[in-house]
């Protein structure tokens, strides 16, 4: 992974959106293509929003671009390039929560702050608090984020932030895993035999869904300015549906009208 081998806070703030909710294996590429069009801060500031959607098409949730960008222009504009270096500060900036600023400040300066993501969420919740975990949810853990970040500061080693949260996420990915579990996982004797770790509220389909048209309406814009009668025939989709879908679109800064045609934004 690209981004482990370097402690560029920008690098590090693309690889960290981009994994939200994608798997590495779809980022990998996609990442390596993004740091080679917007190698910095700046770049990606000055590009418009458009091109930068063009680049993110195929991994989804397309706001997380956008939040991308803007962070980029506060950056540029108020820090003059550079990322800010304390959390509360970090939070400020677009897109940006708690356990991202932890990432940033964890795995760039190798500070003593915990990224709380749900596979981390996940490995504390069964090793702390395992009378919590019999329903086996997400949602079982018996404290807030902010109080669950307090308790995992308490558990780093002085000085080996980035390598407790990479240890942490690693461990989370091929030992503690949600749903087949490994017993040769290295926190089997504090947390037991476990089951399958669920979501509580099931999964939407994906297919026709909201944002599976969400994501075709954009892909198709990112190749050519398209028009409603045009998307209509690619999509598949009744043009009252569409016209709710792209005046969202357009609400969220993600498409443009201009005249007949709808594009990305410029």
């Amino acid at each position: 992974m690209a981004w482990r081998n370097t402690r560029n806070p920008y690098r590090i703030l693309v690889s960290e959106i981009m994994l939200q909710q994608t798997q590495v294996e779809r980022v990998r590429e996609k990442y390596a293509a993004f740091i080679r069009a917007f190698p910095n801060v700046r770049t990606l500031a000055n590009a418009s929003l458009g091109d930068v959607l063009r680049l993110w098409s195929g991994l989804g949730y397309n706001r997380r671009a956008k939040y991308l960008h803007e962070c980029a222009k506060e950056v540029s504009t108020q820090y003059g390039g550079k990322f800010p270096t304390d959390i509360p500060t970090l939070m400020t900036l677009p897109g940006i929560g708690i356990s991202t600023s932890a990432a940033l400040v964890a795995f760039a300066h190798g500070a003593d702050e915990p990224m709380i993501d749900t596979n981390i969420r996940r490995v504390l919740s069964r090793v702390f608090f395992p009378l919590n975990m019999s329903r086996l949810s997400l949602d079982m853990s018996p404290r807030s984020d902010r109080e669950l970040f307090q308790f995992a500061k308490s558990l780093i080693p002085k000085g080996m932030g980035r390598e407790w949260n990479y240890a942490m996420l690693d461990i989370a990915a091929t030992q503690c895993t949600a749903r087949n579990h490994r017993d040769e996982c290295p926190l089997q004797d504090l947390h037991g035999k476990v089951g399958d770790f669920v979501y509580k509220k099931p999964q939407k389909k994906f297919a026709q869904s909201d944002r599976y048209y969400r994501g075709r309406v954009l892909a198709h814009l990112a190749k050519k300015k398209m028009n409603i009668r045009q998307l209509e025939s690619v999509l598949d989709l009744k043009t009252k549906d569409l016209r709710v879908l792209l005046r969202k679109l357009q609400a969220e800064g993600l498409v443009e009208v201009r005249g007949q045609n709808l594009q990305l934004p410029s």
